[in-house]
Formats: C-alpha cells, structure tokens, sequence
C-alpha cells in the first residue's frame, strides 16, 4: 500500500516552479563553464551561438513526440507580430551573449546580466503599462550599485564585454514578454515555440558566421598563428556538449515563462545568476582576484526585502521559496562580483 499525499493546487505550483528553477539552475552553470571553456580554445562566438540555435529543432523532436497533444499553426499576425520579431531578438541576444562571455570572465558576465529586473520594470511600464510602487524602484538601486561596482573592479574589463552582456540581457527581457504574450494568444506548446524561434533565429546568424567565423576558420587551415586554432573533432564534441545544455536551459527558462509574470522570471532570473558565478569560480574557470568583495545574504543581487518588492503580484507566494533559499546561503560567501 503506497503512501500518497494530498497537495493542494497551491502547493503543486510551488514545487512545480521551484523543481524548475533548480534544475535551470544547474544546467545553467554548466552551460556557461563549458562555453567559456569553448571561447577561450576556439575564439568564435558567432560559431557557438549558430550551433546551439541549430541543436534546439534537433533536441526538441522527441520531447515534442512525448509531451505535445496538438499541433498549433500560428496565424500571419502572430507570425509577422511576434514570432519575427522574437526570432530577430534571439539571434541578437545569443550572439551577444556569447561575444560577452568571450571578452569577460563568466563571473563578470553573469553579474552584468543579473541586472534583468531592472529591464523587466523598465518594459513592464512601456509595453503593458504596469505601474510598480516606489519601493520596487528603491529596491532596483543595489542591482544599479552592485553593476556599478563590479565594472570599476574588474580587472579585466572590456566595454564591448560589457555593453554585449548588458545587450543581451534587455533583449532577453523584452523577449520574455513577447514571448509570455505569445504562448497565451497562440496556446502552443512552449517547446514548439522554442523550435520555431530558434529555427528563424539561425537563419538570421547563418550570413554573419559565413562571413566572419567560416572565412576566418577557412584561413586557420594550414595556419601556424595560435590566435586563430583550426577546427578539428574537439571542437564538434565540445559544441554537441554547449548545444545539449544550451536545450535544456532553454527548455527549462521557456517552462517558467509559461509559468510566471516576466517581472517573476526576472527574480528568478537573476537568483540563477548568484548560481553561476559560484559555480564559475569553484571549477576555476574564471580567476578569483585580490580584489574579490564578501558576498553575505544581505548583499545578494537581490536582498530578501528586494525580492518581495519585486513581486508582489500573482506569484508572491512562489517568492517566500526564493527567501527561503537565500537564508540557506551561507553568512560569508566570497565571489568575484558583489552586490
């Protein structure tokens, strides 16, 4: 006789949400270990935003075998509104994205793009006409601070490093709401959407990498200059690694967009970016400097007060989950970037 327990619909979300979130986490951190890892032997960043945009359809077919129970055509409104325009978007935001990771540490580059609330607010009151209160945008000025901070510390800062992950972080958000609107007009699956996004997203990277990796790849055969390595079999099997995880994240990010307000997939959002950097600086992929700041619960990128304030709309409760996990870091916790 098998025990069952009796969840409430409430409480079923929660654990939805947060089983979710952990596991974007995770897949996550290993995502960018293994891109940066990619970048620093093979400096072509448009090369690994194509093949992970081109792994997504591949990865998506037996998912959507299992788990789709009908087929959504969009309509040409929706195709010409949304799916173009989030198409165009992907492919900017991956390439970069991925041009950030190259030129910055993994570390710097998720501290820049934990600066998503901030752009999530900013287009909440654009686009949907969301008014927040006066402590929401009080409670956005350490994420200001901490971006601020991190920049003037970075030993090995690079403008264009920066302005590429902050790029890629406003189109992500802009994304999200689009993509939010998009799923509830259509009612299509999120892992279709995903496919077709991706799809059109290549399409629009495939003439940039042909002129600027494939010609510069095409050169390094026969090539003694250690700055630009051919390609050879390692490079394949590391960018099957990159795209397989990039699926998964993406898998995972789509599921909660489906499930929450863009401004709760902020939140969330930027909780992952704390993951990153931890995990970033515990497999050394990013070297800890004497200049590293402590990082305690109270100057997290979102401190408990900032997270309630950030949300207190539909999915409030799922955000007591995020204090809790907050309150398990521990009193002293030192990374290369503080807020």
């Amino acid at each position: 006789m098998g025990i069952r327990f009796n969840l409430t619909p409430s409480l079923r979300f929660k654990l939805r949400v947060v089983t979710i979130c952990l596991c974007w986490y995770a897949v996550s951190s290993a995502s960018s270990i293994t891109n940066k890892v990619v970048l620093q032997s093979y400096p072509y960043p448009i090369t690994l935003a194509l093949s992970n945009l081109m792994w997504v359809p591949v990865f998506s077919i037996p998912f959507l075998r299992m788990w789709e129970y009908k087929i959504v055509k969009l309509t040409s409104m929706q195709y010409n509104k949304y799916l173009t325009p989030i198409s165009a978007g992907k492919a900017i935001a991956a390439v970069s994205a991925y041009f950030s990771l190259w030129k910055v540490p993994v570390s710097y580059a998720h501290t820049v793009k934990a600066s998503m609330p901030l752009f999530s607010v900013f287009l909440s009151r654009v686009i949907l006409k969301e008014t927040q209160s006066k402590r929401v945008y009080l409670s956005l000025l350490p994420i200001v601070a901490g971006v601020v901070v991190a920049s003037a510390t970075e030993l090995s800062f690079s403008f264009f490093g920066m302005f590429s992950a902050l790029l890629s972080t406003f189109t992500y958000s802009l994304l999200n709401i689009l993509v939010k609107k998009l799923l509830k007009e259509s009612d299509m699956h999120p892992i279709r959407l995903l496919a077709m996004n991706s799809q059109l997203a290549a399409i629009i990277v495939f003439p940039f990498w042909l002129f600027n990796d494939a010609f510069t790849m095409t050169r390094s055969f026969g090539s003694n200059d250690a700055s630009t390595p051919s390609p050879d079999l390692w490079l394949l099997y590391l960018l099957s690694m990159s795209g397989a995880l990039s699926f998964l994240q993406n898998v995972c990010a789509f599921a909660l967009i489906h499930e929450l307000t863009a401004l709760s997939y902020a939140v969330c959002n930027a909780t992952k970016r704390i993951t990153v950097i931890g995990s970033s600086l515990a497999k050394q992929a990013d070297k800890v400097e004497s200049h590293s700041l402590p990082l305690t619960r109270s100057h997290t990128v979102l401190s408990e007060s900032t997270i309630v304030a950030l949300d207190s709309g539909e999915n409030n409760d799922v955000m007591y989950w995020y204090v809790m996990l907050f309150k398990a870091l521990p009193r002293q916790f030192t990374v290369h970037a503080v807020f």
